[in-house]
């Protein structure tokens, strides 16, 4: 993905009959990208009641906030925050650093108590997010976002697909992997692998379903 100016210059020159002519040269250039940057900061005890959409959770895994640089669908720099496992807080910067220097895009990145906890939501606003105290739907038992190891990139262009289920349901359309979507993530790009060499797994090689946008670490 490459971002342009354009350049104009004006060159005059003479002829053998002394007319003047003038050259536009176009001179293409990339722009100029901030230097990635992060944060990793404590979450006060306020916050963190928030950070569960004002629920008491027992046994709550330690969370911090991780500020992100990443480039959005306009090719801009912006930052995103996410709220992880401090486990994986360094890894998940590094994770974040590589995405960025391959000026893959994502749409926004803002904690789920934005969207009351509801991860429908959520993924309908095509957000990427990681912490969320929730259950596996359908079942009883608690999501991996619950323990802050799990991360949703783009799940608008990269959707949970199980037979003829389709989550979010406004992303079906992207359920054809051979679209020419920015921010569709594909088999061996730079996000995968990013993941990948640091021992995370990825929802888009599960043989029973797909679930493109999701990123876990036990």
């Amino acid at each position: 993905m490459k971002y342009f100016f354009l350049l104009f210059l004006f060159v005059i020159s003479c002829n053998t009959n002394d007319k003047q002519e003038e050259v536009l040269i176009v001179l293409e250039e990339e722009l100029i990208i901030p230097e990635f940057s992060f944060e990793i900061n404590e979450i006060s005890e306020h916050d963190l009641f928030h950070c569960c959409c004002d629920r008491e959770i027992k046994n709550l895994v330690k969370l911090l906030s991780v500020k992100v640089s990443y480039i959005n669908m306009n090719g801009e720099s912006e930052m995103g925050e996410l709220v992880v496992n401090e486990e994986i807080a360094a890894e998940v910067v590094d994770i974040f650093r590589e995405i960025y220097q391959c000026r893959f895009p994502i749409n926004k990145m803002i904690p789920i108590d934005f969207y009351n906890c509801n991860d429908d939501k959520s993924m309908e606003d095509n957000n990427t997010s990681c912490f969320n105290y929730r259950l596996v739907s359908g079942s009883r038992k608690l999501s991996d976002h619950s323990f802050g190891k799990a991360i949703d990139i783009n799940p608008l262009f990269n959707p949970f697909v199980k037979r003829k289920k389709v989550s979010p349901e406004n992303g079906k359309m992207y359920t054809d992997r051979n679209l020419q979507q920015e921010g569709m993530i594909q088999k061996n790009d730079c996000v995968v692998n990013a993941f990948k060499s640091r021992g995370w797994y990825w929802g888009g090689n599960w043989k029973h379903s797909k679930d493109y946008q999701h990123f876990y670490k036990y």
